[in-house]
């Protein structure tokens, strides 16, 4: 590990993801300064602006970076599956030409979504997810609740697309 990359490592909770995705809790302005200069283009918040570990102003601090910066605020008291997809699914868009550091507050809310990301856009299998999700937090009842219902409209988008291929082939009907 070079010497920013042992800095980043030092972010409270920080995972490596993949080459185009990094999460962590939040990170402040010299540890956004090193993101940037690690060659991270993007930062997606989804802790609220009120949240106990916030930074006040991350938005300009990311812009006056160069940053793109996103907000998409998920409650903890009561987490949307909504949100959660809508987060995983610009994630997966993202990182598709994109550097992306995605955190909250503690990282909580992200390796749950970590947690759904890896097995479904990326195909891990269950328990190595969920060993990197256990190295950040055990989920509570909430959260689990959410990551189950999400999991299941996730199953679901397989066994559509999964199906929707296996109709598309030509010997299907031989």
């Amino acid at each position: 590990m070079n010497e920013i990359e042992t800095a980043l490592s030092q972010i409270d909770h920080f995972q490596f993801v993949h080459e185009h995705l990094y999460t962590s809790g939040q990170p402040n302005a010299e540890q956004l300064r090193q993101i940037k200069e690690y060659g991270i283009t993007t930062v997606v918040n989804v802790a609220l602006s009120d949240a106990e570990q916030h930074l006040a102003n991350e938005d300009k601090i990311c812009l006056e970076l160069g940053l793109n910066y996103v907000q998409l605020p998920i409650s903890w008291e009561t987490p949307s599956d909504a949100q959660c997809l809508l987060v995983l699914d610009l994630i997966d868009h993202l990182v598709q030409d994109q550097m992306v550091w995605l955190h909250c507050g503690t990282n909580q809310h992200v390796s749950s979504l970590m947690y759904l990301y890896r097995q479904y856009y990326m195909n891990m299998d269950m328990p190595t997810a969920q060993e990197m999700l256990h190295q950040i937090w055990e989920p509570n009842e909430t959260w689990t609740g959410l990551i189950h219902a999400v999991a299941l409209q996730l199953q679901g988008r397989k066994a559509t697309q999964e199906l929707q291929i296996s109709l598309m082939k030509t010997d299907h009907f031989a």
